[in-house]
């Protein structure tokens, strides 16, 4: 929609070109000037389409972020509690704000109106073929392919550039959260001022990534504003007078030309968004699209069906369950135990003993290599994980809570619940 209103902006303000070429020959043949009222009206028209462009794309900016961070977080949850990525939490973080606003930024006002852009000059061609002079289109057209062939070369020189400081902003991110969820592991080991000098120094890191970032983009805007620009509008000029001469065109018909030359740096002019916004945005689509295709560790069987009933409701079973991360290294063998409804079990040993292990292997977080491990007398292996989860709740060893009341954290998993719902669940 945002592309097909850049055109339609583009043809009214080529009209309005057009319109000011026909009204100096007609102030040069002492003819009554009659174009005002229909180049003000294209003026005005032009000015309604970028508008409504620019207005439309404000508004897709917040939908695309809902969208994109709806996704991140589904494939958050998809993953699992237990293993739900290879990426630290910072990084997960990062891509959900900071990478989904440069996403959606680059989808909702960059992507289209540079699909426009780049199709500008085609259609200011065609133009001038059918209303000026078909040999000066034939001309102007040389420099059409230079557009999306500098932008290439551009993109290709500078990409480096841009992947390393979004992959150094990505890592700063982690580093932060890392530091601010491990903030009194830190004060007890006195390490707070060692943290804060590596942090200074992954800031300055990326500080000087966005410095060289910022220099190639000065870079191009001299180049595109020193030599394609200017010899874009020379050449047209040039043009204007060789076929003024012929007697192809008149003098205001060249005067048309010349501006008509104009619109075909579109294309230019958003070059300076092309890295701020685009070369960003495209980073960051690919950063989400690559977190959103790891699959998890875990997926439903095939024929996983949820249980017409529950042989004995509420027991947890481990039978002769073997497991390991490596074929090499078994962690857990030959392991047996069943808790009854209201039993309580508490597993201890020493770290990496695979208490955590077991417990994954409950949630359905990890199969085991052998054996069954039954939830109310059912094969977690042959139920849907959805099923398996509502059957379970897990407090992690390090537990978050949200900043607020504890019956609004209570509220998180159950919106509609009651004051008298929510103690009974305190007291359960």
């Amino acid at each position: 929609m945002t592309a097909l209103l850049g055109w339609f902006s583009s043809l009214a303000l080529a009209g309005v070109y057009l319109l000011i070429g026909d009204g100096i020959d007609q102030v040069i043949s002492g003819e009554n000037i009659t174009i005002v009222p229909l180049a003000a009206f294209l003026t005005i028209l032009t000015g309604v389409f970028a508008g409504t462009a620019n207005f439309i794309g404000g508004r897709l900016i917040p939908r695309f972020e809902s969208q994109l961070r709806r996704r991140v977080v589904a494939q958050v949850f998809s993953l699992g509690a237990y293993e739900r990525t290879k990426e630290r939490a910072g990084r997960i973080v990062n891509t959900a704000t900071d990478g989904v606003e440069r996403s959606a930024t680059y989808k909702a006002i960059f992507k289209g109106p540079m699909i426009a852009s780049l199709a500008t000059p085609t259609l200011v061609l065609v133009l001038i073929a059918i209303v000026l002079d078909p040999l000066s289109a034939l001309f102007m057209l040389i420099a059409v392919p230079l557009v999306p062939l500098s932008m290439v070369a551009f993109q290709r020189a500078f990409k480096s550039v841009s992947q390393r400081y979004r992959a150094s902003s990505r890592a700063l991110a982690a580093q932060e959260l890392d530091a601010i969820q491990g903030l009194s592991a830190l004060v007890l080991m006195n390490a707070g001022e060692a943290m804060g000098a590596k942090l200074a120094e992954a800031t300055e890191d990326v500080r000087r990534k966005v410095m060289r970032y910022l220099a190639g983009n000065q870079l191009v805007l001299l180049v595109v504003d020193s030599v394609f620009s200017l010899g874009m509008i020379t050449g047209a000029a040039l043009l204007a007078v060789w076929r003024y001469e012929a007697g192809a065109i008149t003098v205001g018909e060249g005067f048309s030309l010349l501006l008509l030359s104009s619109i075909m740096l579109d294309p230019l002019d958003r070059i300076g968004q092309f890295f701020y916004i685009g070369m960003g945005g495209i980073a960051a689509t690919r950063e989400i699209g690559k977190f959103c295709v790891e699959e998890p560790a875990v997926t439903d069987a095939p024929d996983a069906a949820i249980p017409p009933h529950v042989p004995s409701a509420g027991t947890i079973e481990l039978d002769n369950v073997h497991f390991a991360y490596q074929d090499s290294s078994p962690l857990l063998e030959g392991v047996n135990f069943r808790v009854d409804a209201y039993e309580h079990l508490v597993l201890t040993g020493a770290s990496g003993s695979g208490k955590s292990t077991i417990s994954a292997l409950i949630q359905g977080s990890r199969r085991p290599t052998r054996g069954t491990v039954r939830l109310s007398g059912v094969d977690i292996a042959s139920t849907p994980l959805a099923w398996v989860r509502s059957r379970i709740a897990t407090v992690e060893q390090t537990t978050y809570l949200f900043s607020s009341t504890l019956r609004h954290n209570l509220l998180i998993a159950r919106p509609d619940a009651t004051d008298k719902d929510l103690e009974e669940a305190l007291h359960a």
